[in-house]
């Protein structure tokens, strides 16, 4: 016989919709008392409702009811970190610190969570929640605020429903979690949409990015499935790595809707971009990234990829292969970059339509590439830049298999 959900309703705790009042500690006390009751359902009724930060719990359910909008403060002292246990070290490196400047209590949200399992974050149709680009100019690039949801070492996870509008910074903070099931959330301007750090096995479903950063961002990440995804951007679509990471059945599509945060532009800078940063521990290399069945347009660069790279927080463990397969390519505006300075990769192509109009070279590799293409169709004469001095002229139907000798 199932276990009958417990259901927590904000209104009883005082809480009123539609006023300028802040109103997290009523709200906290709604979720408190569930989480005492060994867990259950916290509903947020239809309409607005101006909070700081919510802590979350295990076996807590957070369901907004359509038309119901959690509104992000915009006074930061209504915020707190709640000293979150984090495996990102590079929010603890002097260097990178003081080079985003970054404060101490960096890590506070709308919604955390931590070491806990078994949570839900869900939304029916309408539900919002706007972090409202709240300032700080004590924040990270001294204007961003606070994350929208941060889930820190949490397992079993779900994330479903709801539009997130104008985070303060990333919408998602997923650092160090496991077992996560996200499907048909929006995401509207802000920053970084799906952050994903140190974690392992997730499948990202029906979902649409519309960001003013990195749609996807993470490193150490393990067994990512992204699926049937619209991702647009004013910065990266991928700023990733790790192991067994597939987008399958994908739309990249630039020039980004909403602007750069940092740099108010909206061209989209690459599709996939490496990420291993070096304060990082990373125990592994990155292996089996892909695409299948996607189309990708409209960016300045399909990869970018410079293992060593400091700047491009490249810097930490390499990547070892990237693929793609049944992709059509079209509107990349420069050369794409896929260099191992030192360390052997292998970059493979199968049925994949690239239509590049520049003169420039579509890609430049390095000695240390292995390249594979098999039936990739080059639209137009296509140049591939190999180190400083070989060039290679593609046209057409092609199948080869490139190794620097």
């Amino acid at each position: 016989m199932m276990k009958t959900i417990e259901k927590f309703n904000i209104m009883d705790f005082g809480v009123e919709p539609n006023i300028a009042t802040v109103q997290t500690k009523s709200i906290q006390a709604c979720i408190d008392t569930c989480r005492d009751a060994g867990g259950g359902e916290v509903v947020i009724p239809r309409g607005s409702y101006l909070v700081g930060s919510l802590k979350l719990y295990s076996d807590i359910t957070l369901r907004l009811k359509t038309g119901a909008i959690l509104l992000g403060s915009k006074v930061i002292d209504d915020y707190e970190d709640f000293k979150v246990p984090t495996s990102i070290q590079y929010l603890k490196d002097e260097y990178y610190k003081q080079l985003w400047h970054l404060p101490d209590y960096y890590f506070y949200a709308m919604i955390t969570a931590y070491e806990a399992t078994n949570i839900k974050i869900i939304g029916e149709p309408g539900s919002i929640i706007n972090g409202q680009d709240a300032f700080d100019e004590n924040g990270e690039e001294k204007f961003r605020g606070p994350m929208g949801i941060i889930m820190s070492n949490v397992k079993d996870l779900s994330l479903e429903g709801y539009t997130f509008e104008n985070s303060a910074n990333w919408s998602h903070t997923l650092d160090g979690c496991e077992n996560v099931r996200i499907k048909q959330v929006t995401i509207q301007g802000g920053h970084d949409g799906f952050n994903l750090h140190h974690s392992r096995k997730m499948t990202v479903s029906d979902c649409r990015l519309e960001c003013g950063d990195d749609c996807f961002a993470g490193y150490d990440v393990e067994n990512l499935t992204v699926s049937h995804c619209y991702l647009n951007t004013g910065c990266n679509s991928l700023r990733l790595g790790g192991v067994d990471i597939t987008f399958a059945d994908c739309l990249f599509s630039g020039p980004g809707r909403y602007p750069h945060r940092s740099k108010d532009t909206y061209h989209t800078h690459a599709i996939f971009k490496y990420y291993a940063i070096r304060p990082d521990e990373i125990p592994n290399d990155a292996t089996n990234i892909g695409f299948r069945n996607c189309i990708i347009k409209d960016a300045d660069k399909l990869f970018y990829y410079d293992n060593g790279n400091e700047e491009a927080n490249q810097n930490n463990r390499p990547l070892r292969d990237f693929y793609l397969e049944n992709v059509h390519v079209t509107g990349i505006r420069h050369t794409s970059l896929f260099r191992g300075n030192g360390e052997k990769a292998q970059l493979s192509l199968k049925n994949v339509v690239i239509d590049f109009e520049s003169k420039a070279p579509f890609l430049e590799i390095d000695e240390n590439i292995t390249l594979n293409f098999d039936k990739v169709d080059f639209i137009k004469p296509t140049v591939i830049q190999i180190g400083s001095g070989k060039r290679i002229f593609v046209h057409g139907l092609t199948t080869f298999k490139f190794v620097f000798e």
